[in-house]
C-alpha cells in the first residue's frame, strides 16, 4: 500500500513538471473544405450561403453601409481558392506553369504608332510578356479588362504608390467564379465589362450577377475616397435577396453552360455578314447536345482539358480519345458515348502522319483567299449598350492551313504583328508604344485618312522614326507585314524577312464539321488539284506600310513548308490518275486474259496427253 502511494506521488510530480517543461502535444487538425472532393453523389449541393466582404466580414441586409461581397471570401468558405487560382484561366502570369501549345494571345494595339503586338506570359513563340512592352499588372487589367476572368494580374500588388491608392478604391479584380458557374440567366458579362471599365473591380460580381445595382465610377473618384464612409459608389441589393437568416441563394452549376464560355470564346466569320450569321451551323458536337465542358473538363484544380493529344491528362477527351481509341477493337463498334469511328476508306495513312484531324473536319471550308474574322477577346465583342465597340484591328485571317509546332498541317487563325523595336544580336525587344510616341510624335501623329483600317505609313516616316528611336548602342527596327525595316550604314531604309516578323498563329478546333462535310468527301479532288485552296490559297499580308503597289499575299504552301512547284506537279498528276487507273485495270485484264488462255492451253495439252497414254 505504501509503495503504491509513493508511485502515485511520483507520477503526479512528473505530470506537473511536464506541464511546465514539455510543450503541449496537440493533434494535427486539417481543415476540410466542404467544396473539395467528390463523394460520388451526382446531385449538386444547394448554395444557400452567407455573404462575406473582402475583409472576411459577414454581410447582413440591415448593414448601414452596403458592402459588395467578395467571391474569394464567400466561395472560399467551402472551396480552395488557391488551388482554383492555379487553373488554366488564371495562371498565365505564373512563370513556373508549362506554357502548353500556343493559343490566342491578348493584342496590344495603338493606332497612332501603328502597333499590334501579341501579349502573353506563357512564353509562346512570337508573343511578349506584359512587362516586355512596358505594361504593369495594373496596366494589363486596365487595357484588357473586358474579357478578363479575374485573378492573376488583377490581384498583384504594385510598387507604385499611385496604383496602390487606386486599388484601395477599386479593389482587387478577383476571380469571378459566377462568370462561368452562374446558372442564373441574369448573369451579364457585358455589365461586368462595364464595371471593369469604370475600375469598379470589387463590385463586379454583385453587379454582373444581378444581385445588386451599382452606382458610381471608381476611376473618377479622388485618391482620398474611402468606400466605407464616403458616398461615391453605392450598392443597392435586389429586393428579397436575403432571407430571414440573411442567407443568399446562388443558382450555380458545377457544369457551366456553353453560353458562359461563348462570351470570351466566340468567333465571327466576317465573310458571312450580319445577315448570314443565322444560317451558319454550330459545331456538330453542340448540335448533338454536348456542352463545351463535356470535352473541356477539369477537376478542383481547374486545369481545363484543352483537347490536345500531346499535353495534359485528358487524352481520352481528344478527337482520337473519343473516336479512334477503340477503332482496332472487335469489342466495340463505336467510340466514347457512341461516337462514330472513322473508317477513312481509301485514304492513304500518310494523311494522318502529315495532318491533324481538324485539317479536314474543323473551321470553314478552305477558299481561294483566307477571310477576316473577329474574336471575342481580341475585338471585344459581346459588349452591349453605350460601351459597345466596333474594333477592326488587328485583322485576323482564317482558316489558314499551315504547319504547326507538331509538324502537322491544320487550320489556324493568324494576324501580322506590327511594332517598333530594338535589335541586338538579332534579338528583338519591343519598344512600348508610349515611348515611341514620345520620341516620334511629330512624325507619326499626322492626321491622315485611314486605308484598310490602318493609318498609312510611308517609308520616309519609317526612316525618320527609326532615326529618332535609334542610338549608338542599339539599332531601331520596325516590324510589319512579315518584314523587318532598318536603316543601313549609309542611312537608306532596307527591309528583309525575320523570324520576329512572322505572323502569329494559333490553332482552330471549332466549329467541327461532320464526316459528310469534311474535306475528302468528294474524293481526292477536294485538295489535290492545281488550284486547290488547301495548298494554293492566299493569305493577305496585312501592313500599314504603303508602297503604291498591289496588295501582297503569301500562299499556304509557304506556311506549310512545301515547295510550290513540287506540290503543283504532284497535284497535276491527279489529272491523269483516272486515266492511269483505266489503263492499269485494262492492263491487268489483258494480262489476266493471257494467263487464262495459257491455262486453258495447258489444260488442253494435259488432257490430250492423258488420253494418248490411256490409248
Amino acid at each position: 500500500m505504501k509503495t503504491r502511494l509513493i508511485s502515485t506521488a511520483v507520477l503526479l510530480l512528473w505530470a506537473i513538471a511536464a506541464m511546465f517543461v514539455m510543450p503541449p502535444v496537440r493533434a494535427a487538425v486539417t481543415k476540410e473544405l466542404l467544396g473539395e472532393g467528390n463523394d460520388g453523389n451526382l446531385s449538386g449541393p444547394i448554395h444557400l450561403i452567407e455573404l462575406y466582404d473582402e475583409e472576411g466580414r459577414r454581410i447582413y441586409a440591415k448593414d448601414k453601409v452596403a458592402r459588395p461581397f467578395s467571391l474569394k471570401q464567400t466561395c472560399g468558405q467551402c472551396h480552395d481558392c488557391n488551388k482554383i487560382a492555379a487553373g488554366w484561366h488564371f495562371n498565365a502570369s505564373d512563370p513556373n506553369i508549362p506554357s502548353g501549345r500556343p493559343g490566342q494571345p491578348w493584342v496590344l494595339t495603338d493606332p497612332k504608332t501603328r502597333t499590334q503586338i501579341p501579349i502573353s506570359s506563357r512564353k509562346w513563340p512570337g508573343a511578349y510578356a506584359p512587362h516586355q512592352v512596358g505594361l504593369t499588372p495594373w496596366d494589363f487589367i486596365t487595357e484588357f479588362f473586358s474579357h478578363f476572368p479575374g485573378g492573376s494580374y488583377g490581384q498583384m500588388p504594385s510598387a507604385d504608390p499611385a496604383v496602390t491608392t487606386r486599388k484601395q478604391i477599386s479593389g482587387d479584380y478577383e476571380i469571378n467564379c459566377l462568370a462561368c458557374h452562374n446558372a442564373d440567366p441574369r448573369e451579364d458579362q457585358s455589365l461586368a465589362a462595364l464595371q471593369a471599365a469604370r475600375q469598379n473591380f470589387r463590385w463586379i460580381p454583385a453587379a454582373s450577377s444581378g444581385m445588386a445595382v451599382i452606382s458610381g465610377v471608381a476611376s473618377s473618384l479622388d485618391d482620398f475616397f474611402d468606400p466605407e464612409f464616403d458616398k461615391g459608389i453605392e450598392i443597392a441589393w435586389r429586393p428579397g435577396l436575403f432571407d430571414k437568416d440573411d442567407m443568399v441563394f446562388f443558382d450555380v452549376s458545377n457544369k457551366p453552360l456553353s453560353q458562359r464560355c461563348y462570351f470570351c470564346h466566340s468567333n465571327k466569320d466576317l465573310r458571312l455578314g450580319d445577315e448570314g450569321q443565322w444560317t451558319h451551323d454550330e459545331d456538330v458536337h453542340l448540335t448533338a447536345g454536348l456542352n463545351c465542358v463535356d470535352c473541356h473538363r477539369n477537376g478542383d484544380d481547374h486545369r481545363i482539358a484543352r483537347g490536345i493529344e500531346t499535353e495534359g491528362d485528358g487524352k481520352s477527351l481528344t478527337c482520337e480519345g473519343c473516336h479512334v481509341a477503340n477503332a482496332d477493337s472487335d469489342a466495340a463498334d463505336s467510340g466514347r458515348l457512341g461516337a462514330p469511328q472513322p473508317r477513312h476508306a481509301g485514304i492513304p495513312t500518310i494523311h494522318f502522319e502529315k495532318m491533324t484531324c481538324t485539317a479536314c473536319h474543323s473551321a470553314t471550308w478552305p477558299q481561294e483567299e483566307a477571310g477576316r474574322w473577329k474574336t471575342a477577346r481580341i475585338h471585344r465583342t459581346g459588349l452591349h449598350g453605350k460601351h459597345n465597340l466596333d474594333i477592326r484591328q488587328p485583322h485576323v485571317y482564317a482558316p489558314v492551313l499551315m504547319k504547326g509546332p507538331d509538324g502537322k498541317i491544320g487550320p489556324y487563325k493568324l494576324f501580322w504583328p506590327a511594332y517598333w523595336a530594338t535589335l541586338e544580336n538579332e534579338a528583338v525587344a519591343p519598344i512600348p508604344p508610349k515611348d515611341v510616341l514620345k520620341a516620334a510624335k511629330p512624325i507619326l501623329d499626322a492626321d491622315v485618312e485611314r486605308v484598310d483600317d490602318w493609318r498609312p505609313l510611308t517609308q520616309e516616316q519609317i526612316a525618320q522614326t527609326l532615326k529618332a528611336l535609334g542610338s549608338e548602342q542599339k539599332t531601331a527596327v520596325y516590324i510589319a507585314g512579315g518584314r523587318m525595316y532598318r536603316l543601313t550604314e549609309d542611312g537608306r531604309l532596307d527591309s528583309d524577312e525575320h523570324v520576329a516578323a512572322r505572323p502569329y498563329a494559333w490553332p482552330m478546333a471549332h466549329d467541327v464539321r461532320s464526316a459528310q462535310q469534311a474535306l475528302g468527301v468528294r474524293q481526292c479532288k477536294d485538295c489535290h488539284t492545281t488550284d486547290s485552296a488547301f495548298f494554293f490559297g492566299k493569305v493577305p499580308i496585312d501592313t500599314p506600310v504603303r508602297t503604291g503597289g498591289e496588295p501582297e499575299f503569301v500562299e499556304m504552301t509557304k506556311l506549310q513548308g512545301i515547295d510550290r512547284l513540287f506540290m503543283w506537279a504532284f497535284n497535276f498528276s491527279f489529272v491523269f490518275r483516272p486515266m492511269l487507273k483505266i489503263v492499269a485495270f485494262a492492263a491487268c485484264g489483258l494480262i489476266g486474259l493471257v494467263v487464262l488462255v495459257w491455262l486453258l492451253r495447258a489444260v488442253a495439252a494435259m488432257t490430250q496427253a492423258c488420253s494418248e497414254e490411256a490409248d
